[in-house]
């Protein structure tokens, strides 16, 4: 999904990171009564959650694209199926799950632009909360040509760290995030400054890397091949694998080697006039099949 200036969203999530129950309790709700997030009332009965955490929980199914809305109807993705339907992982159960929701969300330029730009763009190891509301407010105006209140870019910045880098001994508001489990984020001292550097992250499974390469080919069908280069840092204004998992060259390289092994002939390395490429493959698949299989897989 490329970053388009006149398609964006900031602080949609009504200040509310991302909970456990959230997406598997919308998404089935959703499947009942296909309007219930046209009806609040009703919608905080089902929920059993306020008023603005139900536009919140609407937010987060959108964000990661499990949901999609036609004049005021809900209906699931296909890709929503997969992940949270019945053959899926609507507990998120396996971990790999985790990983393609937070890539799903990563790569969102148009509901999640400041998520986004975080992981795509913003490139301090280590910083402090200023420092990247500051850095928000730059991109959005010199790159988006857009203007954003300084309450607006506070209330991304400050749920996109709570959501990944719940501080403890907090509520359950800042401690019931699965996000955290990724260590993407972390807090940094007591100075409350944070970390998120890249790294080799062995612990990222293959399988996340593999949907994310075969989105990322499936943005531009009409191209044979990926630099590796941008794959690791983008460039072109789409979410690049390698940035948004916060991979090292090393650590991208190594879980690449992993997706070429269990999946061989999927994806092709090469070096073209000096520039390290990837090729999709012969039996290159695109991303609903890659994840149809997983969890049919998963599930045997």
């Amino acid at each position: 999904m490329k970053l388009d200036p006149k398609q964006t969203a900031f602080g949609r999530h009504e200040t509310f990171p991302l909970r456990y129950a959230w997406l598997t309790k919308g998404f089935e709700a959703l499947q009942t009564l296909p309007n219930i997030f046209s009806q609040p009332d009703r919608a905080m009965v089902l929920l059993g959650v306020g008023r603005n955490m139900v536009s919140a929980i609407q937010y987060w199914l959108q964000a990661a694209r499990l949901i999609e809305f036609a004049d005021g109807q809900g209906a699931p993705t296909e890709l929503g199926e997969l992940l949270l339907g019945d053959h899926g992982d609507p507990y998120l159960e396996d971990e790999a799950t985790l990983w393609i929701l937070h890539w799903l969300i990563a790569s969102n330029a148009i509901q999640a632009t400041g998520f986004f730009w975080f992981f795509n763009h913003f490139a301090m190891a280590r910083f402090i909360e200023p420092e990247v509301r500051a850095s928000l407010t730059d991109f959005a105006a010199r790159e988006l040509h857009i203007e954003r209140s300084q309450t607006t870019i506070k209330s991304d910045v400050s749920t996109l760290l709570r959501m990944y880098a719940p501080a403890p001994g907090k509520d359950e508001d800042h401690l019931d995030t699965p996000m955290a489990q990724l260590q993407l984020i972390e807090i940094d001292g007591k100075a409350r400054s944070y970390r998120s550097p890249r790294a080799v992250r062995p612990f990222l499974p293959p399988i996340a890397l593999h949907f994310a390469l075969a989105q990322r080919f499936a943005d531009e069908p009409e191209q044979p091949a990926l630099p590796v280069r941008l794959v690791l840092y983008g460039g072109d204004e789409r979410a690049a694998p390698g940035a948004a998992f916060r991979l090292s060259e090393e650590g991208l390289m190594s879980c690449l080697a992993q997706v070429m092994a269990r999946w061989p002939n999927h994806y092709d390395l090469r070096d073209t006039a000096g520039v390290h490429q990837i090729y999709r493959g012969e039996r290159f698949a695109d991303p609903l099949a890659i994840l149809r299989a997983h969890y049919v897989q998963a599930a045997a």
